[in-house]
This record gives structure tokens, sequence and C-alpha cells, in this order.
């Protein structure tokens, strides 16, 4: 085993503690990775398949099949079971394309670049961090790419059909994603094997259609499925078609459009530059290939992400979930490392550093670089005073200090340690981490049972009480800051952590 593979290990490895003290200072108060918790572990609780108290029937929006596969975990371990599969899948990825670039004998110059640019760098950081949500399923779109693209380069059969189902299963625009990831690995295998012929003539092979159209089926299959079962009921997709066809003459949307194409093509600067460099590596007319297959994926996955932010167009948070937001802006990631994953694993061998600039410069300067376009692209990302009280464990700045009292939370610590773990809980925002072991309740009317506890400020600034979805009879014990409402079965549990 490579030493950089055991080096790529700790890395993810402080990375995990740095996601569990993220989450321990109430950095993720966001919905968005409670309701995948929910959903991955409804099947064991006797609740409806996918079943979460946001949004109810989830299976009826998307499909997010593999999150399933992560129920025992997130059972047993609450959130920290979603952390640690992540973080597993990445290992996973990230050692077995260190070792198999290394055995192709790929310049170490270069694998080191594809590592610590595309894998380790600022941009991979943040995604997987994903600020303020912590989690979502679409993140694990990285590590399937990674292992889909080494399972067609090994040409092993039964592993690129488990990766390529994986995929699949993990969001419904994954078909999309593999046919564009299998689609690469025939095209750099063409061009490689014969570079002088146009690339359009490799457009004309039956080949190139059969792989194109098998992988449309999939996706039309998959859409249709979701179709069935949401009643085929006006879906998102019709939603945001309609948004845009309303939308699309007025200058305020255009405006929209080019700002976050704009932040998105910040992103992406640091895996055009790889690109170029590995390029110049390989010489004319190879390099114009590569770059237009690039384009080409990026492209389609762009306008694939359009058409889904579209749904949200006019919300107020409209711009931080659009194109740049993780869960998309991972398509246009995951595609450029499985891509540079076959480019180095097909022509790495050929490689020769002709740039007369010291490659460690140039590394070092593609990797420092995506720090200062995130703060460009994302008003979201940590600032530096963040990422410092992070580090300190100080709870995360937006917190209003009158809701996090010392009194109040030695009360909610008990309570998340006592009461049974598949206990149904309504918690102001701030509280919810304290509570991911449990089925979390938020204001959507949509929980599958009523609270069994809940706790809300005093002073209720969110008018949380006229929804208050308490299971009858409660009584109310007044803490410093909060009303803490507790059904009968519970008293005695909430009794012992009142002092």
């Amino acid at each position: 085993m490579q030493r950089s593979t055991y080096w790529i290990g700790l890395l993810l490895l402080a990375f995990f503690a740095f996601k569990l003290l993220r989450f321990q200072t109430l950095a993720y108060t966001y919905n968005d990775m409670y309701a995948f918790l929910q959903m991955s572990c409804s099947w064991m609780d006797g609740r409806p398949f996918m079943y979460e108290n946001i949004w109810g029937y989830h299976h009826k929006i998307h499909n997010y099949y593999t999150v399933v596969l992560w129920g025992p975990l997130c059972r047993a371990f609450g959130v920290y079971g979603l952390f640690a599969v992540q973080t597993l899948l990445l290992l996973v990825s990230y050692g077995l394309a260190n070792e198999r670039l290394a055995r192709r004998d790929v310049p170490t110059w270069a694998r080191y670049a594809f590592l610590g640019v595309m894998l380790l760098g600022p941009v991979s950081f943040w995604l997987n961090d994903h600020p303020n949500i912590g989690w979502h399923t679409e993140l694990t779109y990285l590590p399937a790419a990674i292992l889909f693209a080494l399972a067609l380069v090994e040409t092993s059969r039964p592993a690129t059909i488990v990766a390529g189902l994986a995929v699949v299963l993990i969001k419904e625009d994954g078909a999309i994603l593999g046919a564009l990831i299998h689609l690469t690995y025939e095209g750099v295998r063409f061009v490689h094997g014969q570079p002088k012929r146009p690339l359009w003539q490799w457009l004309a092979t039956p080949r190139f259609w059969l792989i194109g159209l098998g992988w449309g089926i999939v996706f039309v299959v998959g859409m249709a499925w979701l179709g069935y079962k949401n009643n085929f009921a006006e879906p998102r997709l019709q939603q945001a078609l309609n948004l845009i066809e309303t939308n699309i003459g007025t200058l305020p949307f255009w405006r929209q459009t080019l700002l976050l194409v704009g932040q998105s093509v910040l992103l992406l600067l640091p895996v055009l530059g790889l690109l170029f460099w590995f390029g110049s590596a390989l010489g004319s007319p190879v390099v114009s290939n590569v770059l237009v297959m690039w384009l080409v994926g990026i492209l389609v996955l762009t306008g694939l992400n359009f058409v889904q932010s579209s749904h949200y167009y006019g919300q107020p948070l409209f711009n931080l979930v659009s194109l740049t937001w993780p869960p998309r802006f991972i398509l246009l990631w995951a595609f450029s490392a499985a891509f540079l994953t076959i480019l180095l694993y097909e022509m790495g061998g050929s490689f020769q550093p002709v740039v007369k600039l010291p490659l460690g410069l140039i590394g070092g300067g593609l990797l420092a670089l995506q720090v200062p376009l995130l703060y460009l692209a994302r008003p979201d990302f940590p600032s530096p005073r963040e990422w410092a009280a992070t580090l300190r464990g100080r709870y995360h700045a937006e917190k209003n200090p009158m809701y996090l009292q010392a009194g109040d939370l030695a009360v909610v610590r008990c309570l998340a340690d006592r009461l049974p773990p598949r206990s149904n809980v309504f918690a102001f925002d701030f509280l919810v981490p304290f509570f991911h072991r449990h089925y979390g309740i938020w204001p959507t009317g949509n929980q599958y049972r009523p609270a069994d506890v809940a706790l809300l400020p005093i002073d209720d600034p969110q008018g949380l009480r006229k929804v208050l979805p308490m299971r009858q009879p409660y009584q109310v014990i007044r803490l410093t800051a909060y009303n803490l409402y507790v059904s009968a079965p519970y008293e005695r549990a909430v009794k012992q952590c009142i002092r």
C-alpha cells in the first residue's frame, strides 16, 4: 500500500472528527439531514417506507434508495452513523483511486495533484461538510462516481454493475451522471487509441448510441416509477418547467441565472486548471478532444441542475439552493473526479512534465485558489472566525445565547440520554441536534405520530405553540428559556432530569 494512502486515511479521519465537532457545536440545524436520518430507518421501526416527519412519504418525491442501506447505523448511532458512512465511502474511493493510479505508473506529480486539488482540496471539503445542513445523500455521488470509473477502467463487470447501481440508486438523476461517466470512459479510450481521428467519428459508432440509449432508458424508467408512486400528480419536474416558462422572459430571472452560472464556473476553475495541466503533458490534438468531452458533460449537468433549481425560483433562499448548492454542484464535481480518474488511468503513463514552472508551485496554486473562489461563490461558506470558534468547541455564532443557557442545556442533554431513542420530540431549532437519535418533528403537519415531548421557547418567536402536535394528556414544566411539554408516559423520565 502506498504511503500516501495512509495520509489520505488520516486526513479523512480528521475530517470525520471535524464533522462531529461541527455537529456538537450546533452548526447543522437545518432539517434535511434529519429527514434523511428518519427515512433511512423508518422501515425498521414499523413506520411506512422512507417516511419522515417533514415532508411525509419521501419516496414519492425522490428515488433516494441507497439511504436505506445506512438504516442500521443511523438507528444505532443517529447522525454519527451518516458521518461514518460518508467518511468510509470517501476513504475507500480515494484510497482505491490512489492505489490503482500508482500501479498504472501514473507520474507521482499528476497523481498527487489529482488527489490534493480534486479530492482533498477546499472545494471537496466544502462539499462534504455541506455547511448549515451537514449531510445530503447526493454527497455520496462523489465516492460512487470514482468507484464506478475505477470499475470501468479495471474492466470488472461485477464491480461495474454494483457501482453503476449505486450511482443510479442515490437519486433519480444518477442515471444521467452514470451515462456521462460511462461515455467518458469510451470516449477517452477512443481518443487514446486513435488520436488522429476527429471526435465526431466516435459519435457515429454503434457503441456510443447503445450506451447512451441504455442509460436514457434507465433514467426514463426511474422518472416513470417516481410518477407512478405519486399517482402521476404534477411532479416537481413539471412544476420546475412551468416556473421556467413563466419567468424565462424576465430580466431578474436571467440576471440570477447568469450570476449562478458564473459562480459555478468559478468553482470549476481548479478542475479546468488540472485539465490544461494534464493536457499539456499529453499534447495536441488529444487535449482538445479531452476538453470537449469534459465541457459537454459539464453543460449537460449544469442544464440538469438549472431545471431542478428552478423549482425553488422566487423563494428567499433560491440563490443558496441553486446551481452551487452542494447537493447540486456535487454532480459536476463527481463527474469531474470520475473524468480525471479515467483520464489518468488510461493516459497517465504517457504524461511528460513539460510545464516550465515548478510542479509544486502549480499544484499549490490550484489548491490555494479554491479558498477565495469559495468565498466568492458561496455566501454560506464559514468565515475564518467561524472556523476558529468551531475548533474551540463554541456554539455556532448565529445561535442566540438566550436559548443556550447552561441550566436548560443540562436538562436537554439529560432528556436526550433518558428518552427512548424511538420517541417523538418536537424541539426548537437550536435543540434539534441533541435529539438526533429520536424522531424529530417539524411544524409541517406531517408527523407520523404526535410528540411525546416538546421544548419550545417561552417567548415563542416562531409561533410554534399554535401548531404544537403534543400527545394527550400532557403537562408543562417551565425551564429558564423554554417550556417543556411532557406526555403522561414520559413524566417519570423527564422528572429525573429536572433538579
